[in-house]
């Protein structure tokens, strides 16, 4: 049977390991010597490192809102006026004439991704 943990004890839980790692990392031990001298478990905080040096893959998209200055500055260069970029070398430009129901469409498998 797992154990669940609510939000905010797991929020607390992540803290807990996050200053572990911070601590590992300042005190010069290797994390056999560490785990020692904190009666943590080796895998444990060998899981925790590596989780919490990860990168988070959520993409999260906010909404911008452009002040009129700048969207007439935009159309008077022909630029695109707006610009996505994603990790790994993709990104996606929106020029003066885009049509919203493709840029909807293409957002929302983006945020499927």
């Amino acid at each position: 049977m797992t154990k669940r943990i609510s939000g905010e004890n797991q929020a607390k839980h992540q803290r807990r390991w996050q200053a572990h790692v911070n601590a590992l990392e300042k005190s010069g031990l290797n994390r056999t010597e560490y785990c020692k001298q904190h009666n943590l478990s080796y895998h444990a905080l060998t899981y925790w490192k590596q989780k919490l040096s990860r990168p988070s893959n959520k993409t999260t998209l906010v909404p911008v809102t452009l002040s009129a200055a700048l969207i007439r500055n935009s159309e008077q260069h022909n630029q695109a006026e707006l610009q996505i970029i994603l990790p790994g070398k993709m990104s996606v430009a929106v020029g003066n004439n885009f049509s919203p129901t493709t840029l909807s469409r293409l957002l929302t498998v983006l945020e499927t991704r």
